[in-house]
């Protein structure tokens, strides 16, 4: 069991030694370094999910199939890449201040109908939102016009001339 883990070690310290020279062109290369950061941090996370998942550590053919993934064109353009990204990410100043300011006052409640707000009722769900004037110009359309068909039926069937 010794020699496998050996073995296992030998090899992937193999693969590693031919990742960075394939990452890390210079020692002045911060992308290939970060890159390569990733890699080893890609790298100790599959041995952690491995071994949650098989109960074992993976020996030296599992580990030269995942470094053999690893030095793939597409992946190392795709290290290289996320480290170009975190290397040029805008740094934030923790002291600096919000964006946007905190309100410091509960705005108004908004209803469907009465645009001055009222303690209960029909809410709107987004009391910043604009308001939707021709929902409610349809809304107060809709009530004259059920006042107006009302005043005509009650003069039809009730009122006799």
């Amino acid at each position: 069991m010794a020699e496998n883990t050996a073995g296992s070690l030998a090899a992937a310290l193999d693969g590693e030694v031919a990742l960075l020279a394939k990452l890390v062109a210079d020692e002045d290369d911060a992308e290939g370094l970060v890159a390569f950061a990733l890699h080893r941090r890609a790298f100790l996370d599959w041995i952690t999910a491995f071994e949650a998942a098989e109960q074992r550590k993976p020996n030296e053919g599992e580990i030269r199939l995942f470094l053999m993934g690893e030095t793939a064109d597409r992946r190392l353009a795709a290290y290289r890449e996320r480290a170009s990204l975190m290397i040029d990410a805008p740094k934030i100043d923790p002291a600096a201040a919000p964006a946007r300011p905190m309100p410091t006052k509960k705005p108004p409640l908004r209803t469907w109908f009465w645009p001055w707000g009222f303690s209960s009722g029909f809410v709107v769900a987004d009391p910043d939102a604009p308001m939707n004037w021709r929902g409610l110009f349809l809304r107060l359309a809709m009530l004259g016009a059920a006042v107006v068909v009302t005043a005509l039926a009650l003069r039809i069937f009730f009122v006799r001339a």
